[in-house]
């Protein structure tokens, strides 16, 4: 599976590229065909944190995705995911949701590279792909905002983030050496990452469960209370928060 993290390494990097070539271009019908490829890619990116959000248990009020300024006056695709209540999120929320463009991004780049490479299609359908690809590169990158949430989340309670990162690197690892991924043929290279990812995620929350009972066991033994389990979401608020700062993810274009 160490090739899946070559092409998450592989799209960031590019999406910086193309991204900073994207600003810079200014021919006037090149630039209008960049701004449509741009759009698609703030959607895909903006539907990847929306999807997230859901998946990992995160309250959305609102997706915002525009391809004009908020002034209206010039063009510049951009978008948000509303999160009112990001306080309460864990640090795996947060991370989860946060790298969730580039993680999508890639899944349906390489869907594309089969599409082109692997399978008989159409010329149009091809020449689809390859646009596709380029809007892909384009939106993939988390934004500074994306990041900037990470590290915000992970300060407001270390302990129980490195937990989480704990938990998630002994998933990974069991899933890399145990666990046979190709027990089912799938007809995409690609469902392979894909499968590998959510076996990754059911990992961490046997783990997570295990440590629970192994720990009321204990407590059960000793006679001294444990915390009820914490799949994902915390049950408190964090009082350093601003939520008012922190209130939306905003795709940075």
């Amino acid at each position: 599976m160490l090739d899946l993290f070559f092409w998450l390494f592989f799209m960031l990097l590019v999406s910086i590229v193309v991204q900073s070539w994207y600003r810079r271009a200014h021919t006037p019908g090149f630039k209008t065909i960049l701004h449509v490829l741009a759009f698609v890619g703030v959607f895909v990116h903006e539907v990847a944190h929306y999807t997230f959000c859901v998946l990992f248990g995160v309250k959305v009020d609102k997706i915002r995705i525009k391809y004009r300024s908020e002034d209206k006056i010039r063009v510049a695709p951009h978008g948000s995911v509303g999160t009112p209540e990001l306080e309460r999120n864990s640090f795996l929320q947060t991370f989860a949701v946060s790298v969730a463009p580039l993680l999508v991004s890639t899944f349906l780049f390489l869907f594309c590279l089969d599409v082109i490479f692997n399978i008989e299609t159409d010329p149009w359908v091809n020449v689809v792909a390859i646009f596709f690809c380029v809007s892909l590169m384009i939106g993939s990158e988390p934004s500074g905002q994306d990041m900037r949430l990470i590290g915000v989340t992970f300060r407001k309670d270390p302990k129980y983030s490195v937990y989480q990162i704990a938990l998630i690197v002994a998933s990974g690892l069991i899933v890399w050496f145990f666990v046979d991924l190709y027990f089912i043929s799938l007809p995409f290279e690609v469902l392979y990452y894909v499968e590998y990812f959510f076996f990754v995620v059911f990992g961490y929350f046997v783990l997570k469960i295990a440590f629970w009972i192994v720990g009321r066991s204990f407590s059960a033994l000793s006679k001294t209370k444990f915390p009820s389990v914490r799949l994902l979401t915390r049950k408190r608020r964090f009082k350093m928060f601003s939520p008012r700062k922190l209130q939306e993810k905003e795709a940075q274009w």
